[in-house]
């Protein structure tokens, strides 16, 4: 075999490995679409936005919050963070976001509506990637491993955090 066509075939080789990572990886971590579905009347106040992606963990901790906030008699919208482009966070009294890092990255639609917010008193951001500690810099974020067992723990953090939000604009 001539040594261009050792060549070629190492090279071959070689991207066909990396598609193989790159697909398996893809399908291994991504995250699915979330659900979009409300609780409470859309008139009422408080009116909490819950931003997040499809998985197990994220699924968990949403259901922990909105279970939470139906206590406050909060009007609360969940929807995809791919959405999140056409959200006014002035229309909201508190938003919470729930993402995952892709690729030692923030969800892209996520970071994008962080950078924009003008109040960033009223937004509460879960970071989530594998070893759990990868967070958007400049804000204040809890991060976190997607791991179910420590989903109470998050819901309870991201609780304390909007119930303080939600009761500073009660007094103000």
């Amino acid at each position: 075999m001539a040594r261009w066509q050792k060549t070629l075939l190492v090279t071959a080789a070689i991207a066909v490995a990396i598609l193989a990572f790159s697909t398996w990886y893809k399908l291994h971590y991504s995250m699915g679409v979330a659900r979009p579905f409300e609780v409470n009347d859309p008139h009422s106040q408080p009116r909490v936005l819950i931003a997040t992606q499809g998985s197990e963990f994220k699924d968990a901790v949403v259901s922990g919050v909105v279970d939470h906030l139906k206590k406050r008699s909060a009007y609360v919208k969940v929807m995809d963070v791919s959405g999140l482009s056409g959200v006014n966070d002035g229309d909201w009294s508190a938003i919470v976001v729930l993402h995952t890092w892709e690729m030692r990255k923030p969800q892209a639609d996520a970071k994008a509506f962080v950078d924009r917010v003008r109040d960033m008193h009223k937004i509460v951001v879960l970071s989530t990637s594998g070893a759990g500690d990868f967070k958007i810099e400049g804000i204040d974020t809890i991060s976190s491993a997607s791991t179910i067992a420590d989903a109470p723990a998050r819901v309870a953090e991201i609780t304390k955090r909007v119930d303080a939000i939600l009761d500073a604009r009660v007094t103000q």
